[in-house]
């Protein structure tokens, strides 16, 4: 029971730094803006100077300025913690062989798996949609930060298809999975950690969605025995969210009936090709480590 609490002390850890990392750079940001400022001969107390805060402010909450915010905290988070896991994972008594995880197959498993992974969460996107509209409505204005004409492509391909999930899962993953995982069994350590990771985006339906997709993050490590494994799974998901909406630009044009039965029909299949991939991966990983659990 000690060992466990200690896991679960250790995973509030580490989001406290993903938390105050954020807070240090926006109050830093801000505290420039003020300077800025002052140095332009705005007055404190003037409404001028609060014009100017609140217009910096706004820059962080939507745009290619929340954007690059995010990118910022990404590589900040993940050149420290990424270090630490580093040194961390060198301790294990087990090390991966990436030889067998990355066959072709597991490779092309995992592509699909992000690309009919979009259409399989669409799901729960209908079902936030049909309870709680309005929590839809927040959402959508959230994505559309994440639209390719935000920023200069390769700006938004940089953060939000690369250094982003790889930031997301060494943290996730790799330090608060990694730390449960060697006090639970499996399903614990999955659901836990994946929790976390909904909460960590801040806003009822990624948290929903990450959620699950976090449980499949996790099953993912699990199987592969390194974090590349689900790394590139979260890559692959994210892009793959850019190669869905150019297809449905696409199928638009064929008019909006043929178009919804075509998207309604391939949502259907990816659940079932998901169920199907992550099958792909059911063999057992080999452990080494007696203080390790197997998947129960």
């Amino acid at each position: 029971m000690k060992n466990k609490w200690k896991a679960i002390g250790w995973s509030a850890v580490y989001m406290a730094i993903l938390f105050g990392a954020q807070f240090v750079l926006i109050f830093s940001y801000m505290g420039a803006m003020v300077i800025s400022g002052l140095r332009m001969g705005l007055d404190p107390q003037s409404d001028t100077m609060n014009d100017f805060i609140m217009g910096a402010a706004q820059l962080l909450e939507k745009g290619a300025g929340l954007i690059i915010i995010s990118g910022l905290v990404d590589v900040i988070v993940l050149a420290c913690l990424g270090l630490w896991y580093y040194f961390c994972e060198n301790k294990y008594d087990f090390r991966p062989n990436y030889k067998k995880a990355f066959t072709v197959k597991n490779i092309l498993a995992l592509v699909g798996l992000g690309f009919f992974g979009q259409y399989a969460i669409n799901w729960i996107m209908m079902g936030v949609q049909l309870v709680a509209p309005s929590l839809m409505e927040k959402y959508e204005e959230l994505a559309k930060n994440f639209d390719m004409s935000t920023a200069p492509p390769i700006i938004m391909i940089s953060i939000v298809c690369i250094v982003g999930p790889l930031t997301e899962e060494v943290v996730f993953r790799g330090m608060i999975y990694g730390k449960l995982r060697r006090a639970f069994s499996f399903w614990p350590a999955a659901i836990i950690s994946s929790i976390l990771f909904g909460i960590f985006h801040m806003n009822w339906v990624q948290g929903i969605y990450a959620t699950v997709v976090g449980l499949a993050l996790a099953y993912i490590y699990e199987r592969t025995q390194t974090i590349w494994g689900c790394s590139l799974l979260h890559m692959f998901f994210n892009s793959c969210s850019y190669v869905t909406s150019f297809l449905h630009e696409q199928l638009k044009k064929m008019g909006e009936i043929p178009s919804s039965i075509i998207i309604i029909a391939v949502q259907v299949a990816s659940v079932a090709i998901v169920v199907v991939l992550l099958r792909h991966f059911r063999t057992r990983r080999v452990i080494k480590n007696e203080n390790i659990c197997e998947i129960r």
